[in-house]
């Protein structure tokens, strides 16, 4: 190994930049890129993500005031979408921190 490589990589190890964590940012560079852009989901959608019914969805989840704020409806009695990233978490805080 020429004396340049050994200083870069010696450098690099000071920085906290190993071959460990490149290949983790790899990985999660990779897992992030291949995941689908997904904006909106419909019931149906979050049905499917917390295998809760759709009538228990209704009764306690979407009644919430953290969910309702992300809900959007072209018409009434049209279909109800919401924004999904928020959503999903706000439906994460609900469950992990209000729930036994």
């Amino acid at each position: 190994m020429s004396t340049e490589s050994v200083l870069v990589k010696t450098l690099f190890e000071m920085s906290g930049i190993t071959p460990e964590t490149v290949n983790q940012m790899l990985i999660s560079i990779a897992n992030d890129a291949a995941k689908p852009l997904i904006l909106f989901w419909d019931i149906n959608d979050i049905i499917k993500a917390t295998t809760f019914s759709r009538k228990f969805l209704e009764d306690h989840i979407l009644n919430d005031p953290r969910i309702q704020r992300y809900e959007r409806q072209r018409e009434k009695g049209g279909k109800r979408i919401w924004l999904r990233e928020p959503t999903a978490k706000s439906l994460q805080e609900i469950i992990m921190n209000e729930w036994n």
